[in-house]
């Protein structure tokens, strides 16, 4: 009689997604696709929550873009753009651009907050600004404005001051704004003493030509993202808390890795991530490396996401981190594809643990200091919530990487399958069975059991550590076929309830060698 053999899968899809490396060499914990999940603090790959329309007014408003703007009484606006127009609200958006002096033909906007006024920064645009309380206005047309502030495509608030670069002509010059502690900060581009000012950092590129495309700040350095290489700058006055242009040094110049995209920049709190032509790094690490870094935080679908950047317009790539969910969403609405880097922790090999959003269009993103992630949509602002996009299920898709019980000279006779999932009462569910790295799958259905769901496991408490409550459901299922090397999926319509996958039990019967 032939021997039964069995394999374990253990919290499946543990180490997310790896397209890079497909072969039975992979962990078992990798996955092969990973669609529409999240991995959740127990360690278990489940249904990532869908969106829902905020904006209740019907219009259509195609938002590229949201900033949250907090003033000094700590009350939230959301401003948001789309159509050459600049709105704000949430359940009502209310137009509010400007109309004089100012033409916008374009919505690229990135905003900052400064001390109690919202700013708006474009290419070949002059800058908005909001007061609390206040109009959107130019920068330029405020009582107290002097100078002339910069049509900057980048921007970044911090140390006390506003840092523009990017200019149509001029990709090389950071433009520094006077104070808030001299009543300027971002409408006062003039002063005395190095208040306000510029740096070329043209003179500190040792490998010719480059361009700005964003800013950041971190650990009190200024970053300035290029192209091809990331420029570090600090301050010589340590009791300088302000980066004064007059007493700015050098601190680093990092060659050999740059950022493509502005609005992938997200600082973490310990940590920046950006996008760089051959994917997603981690500040810190580049740092760490020194030398052309060869971390890269998103190094297991390295060739996917570069297949994606080939077609993808720069400006239309966006990003958010959520400390709430503990995830980095990367967007790519051109080609309706998110990637979502787990930020608990990274795996041996430097990367984060990802997985991919398929059929979104997210054109703008935006996590609030409240934690809600909050969506650019055609219609207005959409929030990360509940499990249907916009009153529409959507699929979840996992598959695991190819095994074989290390006896790859075997044939292995598929018997019984056994998953044990989280949540879902009386969702239906297929799995998938395929040998010798075949395309066409046997499937076969079930349903897990019937219960009433927890009355913790609601909206109301499913965030944050609630996350993953509900039925614990375990369900076996006879396979046919066999094969030398056997690959198993799971697929599922979401509609409305969460879903985790526990654990996979496969049961074998050797065949014959071949």
């Amino acid at each position: 009689m032939a021997q039964l053999l069995s394999t374990s899968i253990a919290a499946p899809g543990f180490y997310g997604l790896n397209t890079q490396e497909s072969s039975i060499t992979l962990a078992s914990g990798f996955a092969l696709q990973a669609t529409n999940c999240v991995i959740d603090k127990s360690g278990r790959l489940g249904s990532r929550q869908g969106w829902m329309d905020r904006t209740t007014a019907s219009t259509v408003v195609n938002l590229k873009g949201i900033h949250e703007f907090i003033n000094n009484s700590g009350v939230s606006t959301y401003i948001s753009w789309g159509d050459n127009k600049v709105y704000t609200g949430l359940a009502t958006l209310t137009e509010r651009t400007p109309v004089a002096n100012i033409t916008i033909t374009a919505n690229n906007w990135q905003g900052v907050t400064l001390s109690d006024r919202a700013y708006l920064f474009q290419r070949g645009h002059d800058p908005l600004v909001q007061q609390s309380g206040g109009s959107l206005q130019r920068v330029r047309d405020h009582t107290n404005a002097s100078g002339v502030p910069p049509q900057a495509n980048c921007v970044l608030s911090a140390y006390g001051r506003l840092y523009a670069a990017d200019i149509i002509g001029d990709n090389h010059t950071v433009h520094f704004s006077d104070l808030v502690t001299n009543n300027g900060g971002g409408i006062k581009w003039s002063g005395v003493d190095g208040a306000s000012g510029s740096l070329d950092i043209s003179k500190v590129w040792t490998k010719g030509g480059d361009s700005i495309v964003a800013l950041g700040a971190f650990n009190g350095f200024l970053i300035i993202f290029c192209k091809n290489c990331i420029v570090i700058y600090g301050d010589t006055d340590a009791n300088n808390n302000y980066l004064t242009p007059s007493t700015l040094r050098l601190v680093e110049v990092i060659e050999g890795v740059g950022c493509i995209a502005r609005d992938s920049v997200q600082n973490t709190g310990t940590d920046i991530l950006f996008l760089s032509n051959s994917g997603v790094r981690s500040l810190s690490r580049v740092i760490q490396e020194k030398s052309t870094p060869i971390g890269d935080v998103s190094i297991n679908v390295r060739d996917e996401v570069s297949e994606i950047l080939a077609t993808e317009p720069i400006d239309n790539i966006k990003s958010v981190y959520s400390p709430q969910h503990a995830f980095y969403l990367l967007s790519f609405p051109t080609s309706q594809a998110m990637y979502c880097f787990d930020m608990r922790g990274k795996l041996e090999n430097g990367a984060s643990r990802v997985t991919k959003w398929a059929g979104l269009t997210h054109k703008g993103m935006v996590n609030t200091v409240d934690g809600r992630l909050f969506f650019g949509q055609t219609t207005g602002i959409a929030e990360y919530d509940g499990y249907l996009d916009d009153g529409v299920p959507y699929r979840m898709l996992y598959y695991t990487n190819y095994f074989d019980f290390d006896q790859p000279t075997t044939t292995k006779i598929l018997k019984t399958v056994g998953i044990t999932l989280i949540g879902g009462s009386g969702q239906a569910f297929t799995i998938k069975s395929g040998v010798d790295y075949s395309d066409e799958y046997r499937s076969y259905n079930a349903v897990v059991k019937q219960t009433a769901l927890s009355e913790y496991n609601t909206a109301e408490y499913n965030i944050g550590e609630f996350t993953g409550g509900g039925s614990t459901d375990k369900i076996k299922l006879a396979l046919g076929g066999s094969g030398s090397v056997i690959q198993l999926g799971f697929e599922t319509e979401i509609s409305g309830n969460e879903v985790s996958i526990q654990k996979f039990d496969l049961y074998i019967k050797q065949g014959r060698v071949s």
